[in-house]
């Protein structure tokens, strides 16, 4: 299998940070004398990507403290959602098949996931993680170079994609078919981006950047300006007309370009879980929505769905919008 570093599609149009630099367990701050006028910015890792937080306070030490409280509740979600984590919960369900007293943010955010594979009509489904697992052997025993999975490994695999199997309750989850397994790549990120918001919101907070692979915009610069970001290709051609502002609202964009399986990029980690085939209808597909969870998810589900659905669900959520670049470069905005 080749795996490439997920390159971003968003860029940020943020201030520096400050010169000085005092290593964190899970990061590095950069702290500026007068944060009033400039942020203290926190830099590490969230769910395997780069991810920062970029926080203006009058108080340098009481912002230091908040962000080392960011850091640690980054930290704990990862245990519950990371399959990069060999004993987090995701892993230990997927294991044995069975979760039981589940820690309440597990609960709550598979209930938002299957809430939202319902409105997507099952173009989100955290169950097409043994699609992965067969497009990550199928590569690794056969190179880069090769084609696909044969189809009755596909049909095979596909008997085990199916969102509904998955039993909730706060007594034990349950994956319902043997073999089954989860992954919240598509969501996780954007639900740990809106509970670091709701921390620092806790704490006081209002002008705020946070970028944990999903970008949230707390309030505004202290200057009254907007946080803003721009939309960019693969290779990092702005493909935006203008930045867009986020002011408490959140941004996600999927694109196929994020881990390629083959060395031509046809087969990739954004998978339509009814053909367990990877999605090739855009370039990209950014959305804009008052929460990071909802736009990480409906980014992922969006990939996968002809326009006409997509507009279709985009009636259902209000304070959403899409913006998907086309193989062609053009440029829809829903």
């Amino acid at each position: 299998m080749q795996k490439i570093s997920r390159r971003r599609m968003i860029t940020i149009a943020a201030c520096a940070a400050g010169a000085a630099m005092m290593g964190g367990s899970y990061g590095s701050y950069a702290a500026a004398r007068n944060t009033a006028r400039r942020p203290l910015v926190w830099r590490g890792l969230a769910l395997g990507v780069d991810a920062r937080i970029v926080l203006y306070h009058e108080d340098e030490r009481m912002a230091l403290a908040i962000l080392e409280q960011c850091r640690a509740e980054i930290n704990r979600l990862e245990q519950l959602f990371s399959l990069y984590r060999v004993n987090s919960l995701i892993n230990q369900l997927n294991r044995e098949g069975r979760l039981a007293s589940p820690a309440f943010e597990m609960l709550e955010l598979l209930s938002l996931a299957q809430s939202i594979s319902k409105q997507t009509n099952g173009a989100f489904d955290i169950t097409v993680q043994p699609v992965w697992q067969l497009y990550a052997k199928h590569f690794a025993d056969h190179g880069p170079h090769a084609t696909g999975p044969d189809r009755k490994a596909i049909r095979d695999v596909l008997a085990l994609v199916d969102y509904r199997k998955i039993g909730l309750s706060e007594k034990a989850i349950i994956l319902n078919n043997k073999g089954m397994g989860i992954t919240l790549n598509g969501i996780a990120q954007g639900y740990i981006t809106d509970r670091i918001a709701s921390l620092l919101r806790q704490y006081g907070c209002s002008n705020v950047l946070i970028d944990l692979g999903e970008i949230y915009g707390m309030g505004q610069k202290p200057t009254g300006d907007p946080w803003t970001v721009n939309i960019t290709d693969p290779a990092g051609k702005t493909m935006a007309r203008k930045p867009m502002p986020l002011e408490n609202r959140a941004m996600a964009t999927s694109g196929g370009y994020g881990t390629l399986f083959s060395s031509n990029g046809q087969y990739h980690h954004l998978f339509a879980p009814r053909t367990a085939t990877s999605t090739k209808k855009y370039t990209s597909v950014t959305v804009i929505a008052s929460n990071a969870a909802t736009a990480d998810a409906l980014s992922t589900a969006f990939s996968a769905m002809p326009l006409h659905d997509i507009k279709g669900t985009l009636r259902h959520f209000a304070d959403a919008s899409a913006i998907i670049i086309l193989a062609n470069d053009e440029i829809l905005e829903l």
